[in-house]
C-alpha cells in the first residue's frame, strides 16, 4: 500500500486548526468544566495530548533519521501489521462515538492545571507543529522497514506510517471526547 503523507498531514492539520480557532477561543469554565471527579475537562484532554507527544516525538524523529533517503522515483509502499491495523480501528471514533471504552496508562494521565490554559493549548500547538514536521521529513524517507517503540516500550512497535495514523486516530477520538463533554455542558 502507498502511504499517502500528504493525506496525513491534511488530517493533521485539521485536528491542529480545530484546538486553534475552536477550543484556545473557549471560557476557562468551559475548558475547566467536568460532569464529575472521573471525568476529564475539555483541558485535561489537551494535556493527556500534549503527555501523548512527549512520549511519541523523540521516538518518531530517532527512527525518520534512521532511514535511508527515498531515491526521487522511489515511491514509499509498506504492508501494515495486523496489530497496526487493530490498533488505529480501535482508536478511531465511528462518526461522532468512540468505538471503544479504554483507560489511559497512568503515565498518559492529564496534570490538571486549570490556570494554565494558555500554556496547555501552546503547548499542544507547538507539538502538533513538530508532528506535521516530523509528517513532511518522512516523504522523503524509505521507512518502509522501519519500526519505532509504542507507549509499551519495545516489546510493541508500528512501522512509522502506522504510528502516524494510529496518533491521528487517537487524537480524533479525543476530539469526540472534547465534542461530548461540550454537549454535556449545554
Amino acid at each position: 500500500m502507498e502511504v499517502n503523507f500528504e493525506q496525513i498531514l491534511e488530517q493533521s492539520n485539521k485536528i491542529k486548526n480545530y484546538i486553534k480557532t475552536e477550543v484556545a477561543e473557549f471560557s476557562d469554565e468551559k475548558l475547566n468544566w467536568k460532569m464529575n471527579e472521573k471525568k476529564w475537562s475539555i483541558l485535561e484532554v489537551v494535556s493527556h495530548l500534549n503527555r501523548v507527544y512527549e512520549k511519541y516525538l523523540d521516538n518518531f524523529q530517532l527512527a525518520i533519521d534512521s532511514a535511508p533517503e527515498l531515491s526521487s522515483d522511489e515511491v514509499l509502499e509498506f504492508q501494515s501489521t495486523i496489530l497496526g491495523r487493530l490498533s488505529i480501528y480501535s482508536m478511531r471514533p465511528k462518526g461522532d462515538k468512540r468505538r471503544f471504552k479504554m483507560k489511559t496508562f497512568d503515565f498518559f494521565n492529564p496534570i490538571s492545571e486549570p490556570d494554565k490554559k494558555n500554556e496547555t493549548i501552546d503547548l499542544f500547538l507547538a507539538n502538533k507543529e513538530a508532528f506535521n514536521e516530523l509528517i513532511r521529513q518522512a516523504r522523503v524517507k524509505n521507512l518502509k522497514d522501519i519500526k519505532m517503540p509504542t507507549a509499551l516500550g519495545e516489546r510493541m512497535k508500528f512501522y512509522v506510517p502506522e504510528c502516524f495514523r494510529f496518533i491521528l486516530a487517537h487524537e480524533q477520538r479525543h476530539i469526540v471526547q472534547i465534542a461530548s463533554i461540550l454537549e454535556d455542558i449545554e
